[in-house]
């Protein structure tokens, strides 16, 4: 799960600096842009979702903890 991580923050970095150079072109494409943005808050839900996931206490995974 953490290669799936990383890979997927990868990607929305790509789209930051895809989002960024089509937002500074004289005449941007909106449609283009609309696009890489909800790919880009797809993409970010997931990474949260995949945290929450990866970083929960061991207990909290449903995992018996013995004292």
């Amino acid at each position: 799960m953490h290669r799936k991580l990383v890979a997927l923050r990868v990607r929305h970095a790509i789209l930051d600096a895809k989002i960024e150079r089509e937002s500074r072109r004289p005449h941007a494409d909106s449609l283009r842009l609309t696009m890489l943005k909800k790919l880009r808050l797809r993409l970010k839900e997931e990474v949260l979702k995949l945290e929450r996931e990866f970083f929960r206490k061991p207990a909290q995974r449903g995992g018996v903890v013995s004292a």
